[in-house]
C-alpha cells in the first residue's frame, strides 16, 4: 500500500477468490478494512477507509473508542483552526491538553479512558477546576491558558456534533493579563533571576533581552546566523516568510563571547547558538528549556503573583530598544526595530502599542533627563 503504517494481506478463499485484509501490522496488527476479489490501489480509497485506519491505530495504542483520548487525537487531525496555529502554539495547545487527559474523575479514573460524553455534564466542572488547581497553581497565567486549551477543544467537538456544550466557558477566569498591559521584567528581576539560574538559562534570558527573539526562534538560532555586524534569522511566527535582523551591539558581543567560551569548556559542537548543560541543542518545541526555565523562575518569585513570563522578555526587549531611540534617534531608526522584531514597516506603530511599555519608557526618560540636568 502506498499509505506509509498500512499493510494488506492476501487470504484465498474456499470459493476460489480472494480476500484483502488490511491491517496496521503485517504480524499481530489490528484489522480494519477488507473486500474481495479486486484490490485497493491507494489512490481511489472508499469513504471511510481512512477514519478506520484512525480509529484502528488508536485501538492499537490502547486508546478507548468514543473516549476523550480519541477526541484529542482527532480534533489533532481534523480541526482547521488548530493546524493554522503556527508551530509554538500547536505544540503549547498540545502540552495543555495532555495534561487534561490525565484529569481523575469519578472512582479515580483518569478523564483519557472515560467517554467524552462526560464533558456534556455538570458534574465534570468540579473536576476540571480541582485538575487546574492541583496542576497549574502554582501559575495563574499557565492555568488561563490550559482553560484556553480545553476550551478550544470542547468548542470544536460542539462544532462536529460530538458535544451539546462547552462547560468550561462557564467557569469563571482566575486570570487574565489585560491586553493593553506590558508587562516587563524590572532590572531587579533580572538580576534575581541571573543570581539563581544556571548558565544555561542565564544565556537564553540575556539573548532574548538583547534581540527580542521568541523562544523558538533563540533555540533554533544556528551558529551560522552570525554575522559581523548582525545576527539573522527567518522567524517561525512568520513561517519563515520573515527575517529579524538584529545588530550586534557590545552587550549582545559580550554574551557571544561567553558562549563560545562555554562551548569551548564543554568540548561541544552544536549547530545552534545556544545549548543545554550536555553540550547539546535544546529540544526543537522548546519544552525542555521552557521548563528549567519556569522552574526557576517559579523559585525566585515564589511570592509574586504575577510572574514574568518569556514571552514578556520580547516586551521588555522592545521597550528598552524604544527607549534607546528616544535617546539617539539617529542610531536607532524605526528602520532597526523592524528589522530586529521582524516586524513591517506599515505595522511598527501597532506593534509599538502591543510589546513597549509607556509607563517604563517615561521613566526611564525622566531619569534620564535628570542626569543629564545634573551635568
Amino acid at each position: 500500500m502506498p499509505i506509509k503504517g498500512v499493510h494488506r494481506v492476501a487470504k484465498p478463499l474456499a470459493n476460489g477468490s480472494v480476500r484483502y485484509y488490511y491491517r496496521t501490522a503485517r504480524q499481530g496488527g489490528v484489522t480494519f478494512w477488507e473486500c474481495d476479489d479486486t484490490p485497493l490501489d491507494g489512490k481511489r480509497l472508499p469513504a471511510g477507509f481512512i477514519e478506520a485506519y484512525t480509529d484502528a491505530l488508536d485501538v492499537e495504542r490502547g486508546v478507548t473508542p468514543g473516549s476523550f483520548e480519541q477526541a484529542f487525537h482527532e480534533y489533532q487531525q481534523k480541526s482547521a483552526k488548530f493546524k493554522s496555529l503556527v508551530d509554538k502554539s500547536r505544540e503549547t495547545r498540545v502540552r495543555y491538553l495532555s495534561a487534561w487527559l490525565n484529569m481523575k474523575i469519578r472512582n479515580g479514573q483518569l478523564a483519557k479512558t472515560a467517554p467524552l460524553a462526560i464533558f456534556d455534564h455538570k458534574e465534570v466542572v468540579p473536576y476540571l477546576i480541582e485538575h487546574r488547581d492541583e496542576t497549574w497553581g502554582h501559575s495563574l497565567s499557565s492555568a488561563h491558558e490550559a482553560m484556553i486549551a480545553l476550551s478550544a477543544f470542547l468548542t470544536w467537538c460542539m462544532g462536529v456534533g460530538k458535544l451539546d456544550s462547552n462547560k468550561v466557558s462557564a467557569i469563571e477566569k482566575q486570570y487574565e493579563r489585560p491586553a493593553d498591559k506590558a508587562r516587563i521584567w524590572s532590572d531587579g528581576e533580572i538580576a534575581a533571576f541571573m543570581t539563581a539560574a544556571p548558565w544555561q538559562l542565564q544565556h537564553f534570558l540575556e539573548l532574548a533581552l538583547f534581540t527580542g527573539l521568541r523562544l523558538q526562534d533563540a533555540i533554533r538560532l544556528p551558529v551560522t546566523a552570525l554575522k559581523d555586524e548582525h545576527i539573522i534569522i527567518p522567524t517561525g511566527k512568520s513561517r519563515g516568510a520573515t527575517n529579524a535582523i538584529v545588530p550586534i551591539t557590545p552587550p549582545l558581543r559580550a554574551l557571544l563571547k561567553r558562549i563560545e567560551a562555554r562551548r569551548k569548556k564543554l568540548k561541544a559542537s552544536p549547530t545552534t547558538l545556544l545549548f543545554n548543560s550536555k553540550g547539546k541543542p535544546w529540544s526543537k518545541e522548546g519544552s525542555g528549556l521552557a521548563t528549567s526555565f519556569y522552574k526557576f523562575r517559579d523559585r525566585v518569585f515564589k511570592h509574586t503573583p504575577d510572574r514574568p513570563t518569556i514571552h514578556d522578555l520580547r516586551k521588555t526587549a522592545a521597550t528598552r530598544m524604544v527607549i534607546l531611540q528616544k535617546r539617539y534617534p539617529k542610531v536607532i531608526t524605526d528602520g532597526v526595530l523592524t528589522d530586529m522584531f521582524g516586524w513591517s514597516a506599515g505595522t511598527l506603530a501597532k506593534m509599538k502599542r502591543i510589546y513597549v511599555s509607556d509607563a517604563a519608557v517615561i521613566t526611564a526618560m525622566t531619569a534620564g533627563n535628570r542626569t543629564e540636568q545634573k551635568r
